[in-house]
């Protein structure tokens, strides 16, 4: 998990870095298209918007949380936390994970790749500012509350303590989504707003 200082400094870096003229590739690039296999949706969206049109998705449940599938291998882009994106905070990081892996599989891709990265988490960014934002009004901050419903990450960027002898998760958290509807960046922010009101 990356710290606020970290978020931050992040931030800047790339939003100074898109000032430069990076911009996402319009066109399909030649050559294949590469199918990577992802166990979610939440994370086929941040491969997605990692590798453009660059890439197709496929969804392989079996995978390990963290897991990705390029070319047979398997890759792994974060440590294994089932519920790591439920804290878009890490989505940039696990994005960077992404981009290495498909670098390594098409390196002659590699500025698309980078400058796919810099123009998906400019906008990101100020997304997660207005969910932090908000988030720092909810109930939950600084109170010590079970992990009832296996939201630990979500729990934890609210500002809680996950501890076992806390109070119970609210009830909201039980009719949360448990994943993007489907793999586009949009889903995804889709989904992490329905986490943020599930703690409002």
């Amino acid at each position: 998990m990356i710290t606020r200082r970290h978020w931050l400094t992040a931030a800047a870096a790339i939003a100074a870095s898109f000032l430069t003229g990076h911009a996402v590739a319009a066109d399909p690039p030649a050559g294949e298209v590469l199918e990577v296999t992802v166990p979610t949706r939440a994370l086929g969206a941040i491969v997605a918007a990692e590798g453009g049109a660059a890439v197709v998705v496929r969804i392989d449940g079996k995978l390990g949380p963290a897991d990705i599938r390029v070319g047979g291998a398997v890759h792994s882009v974060a440590a294994s936390q089932r519920d790591l994106l439920d804290d878009p905070r890490n989505a940039p990081r696990v994005g960077a994970g992404v981009r290495k892996i498909l670098v390594a599989v098409r390196p002659d891709l590699a500025a698309t790749f980078e400058a796919n990265h810099k123009a998906w988490t400019l906008t990101f960014v100020r997304k997660v500012l207005a969910w932090n934002a908000r988030l720092a009004k909810t109930t939950v901050r600084g109170k010590r509350i079970v992990n009832t419903h296996d939201r630990a990450a979500l729990l934890a960027w609210a500002g809680a303590i996950v501890d076992a002898k806390g109070q119970p998760s609210p009830p909201a958290l039980a009719r949360a989504p448990r994943d993007a509807t489907a793999a586009t960046l949009e889903s995804y922010v889709a989904y992490v707003e329905a986490l943020v009101r599930s703690l409002e």
